[in-house]
């Protein structure tokens, strides 16, 4: 017992020893997003509202918070875009495309879905924890990132007070 205990010690302490570090998006990152399709096999496209980026999984249940949240945002003059990273999706054996589908069927319908592959999710930071949401401004310049393992998801006022910033 007493070997276990210590060996929980040095591997908390060694854990808390490493510093978190976040590897921001390419510039090139929301550019990459618009030029691939959706699921629905239409290209993205620019835009020249503020986007909101949100990366997700079927199977996460934060991500289903975060959306829930986004989804009150519909229809206040920003794009609110989904990418599912297959890596993400497929993470042990837990969804797959097939998930994906019913998922956005069943719970965001509303939402424009982009299945990326492993240059976007590069040019995005590789982002490990979903969601991962990105706030870029109308000139495509990232705004904010909002990353699970450094601070919480944003609420919807906290968004819409981003958002008045940037129509400012």
């Amino acid at each position: 017992m007493r070997a276990l205990t210590v060996a929980v010690v040095l591997l908390t302490g060694c854990a808390s020893a490493e510093p978190i570090r976040l590897t921001p998006p390419a510039p090139r990152a929301l550019s990459s997003i618009e030029a691939h399709a959706d699921l629905d096999g239409a290209v993205v496209g620019a835009s020249e509202q503020p986007t909101i980026v949100i990366v997700f999984a079927s199977w996460c249940e934060h991500c289903r918070d975060e959306l829930a949240v986004l989804e009150s945002m519909r229809g206040s003059d920003v794009r609110i875009v989904g990418v599912n990273y297959k890596g993400h999706e497929e993470y042990d054996a837990r969804g797959s495309s097939a998930a994906v589908r019913a998922f956005v069927h069943d719970h965001a319908s509303w939402l424009r879905v982009v299945p990326i592959d492993d240059d976007v999710f590069s040019a995005l930071g590789r982002p490990p924890l979903i969601p991962t949401m990105f706030v870029y401004d109308r000139h495509r310049a990232l705004i904010e990132t909002f990353d699970r393992r450094t601070r919480r998801p944003p609420t919807k006022a906290e968004l819409e007070t981003l958002l008045a910033k940037l129509r400012a």
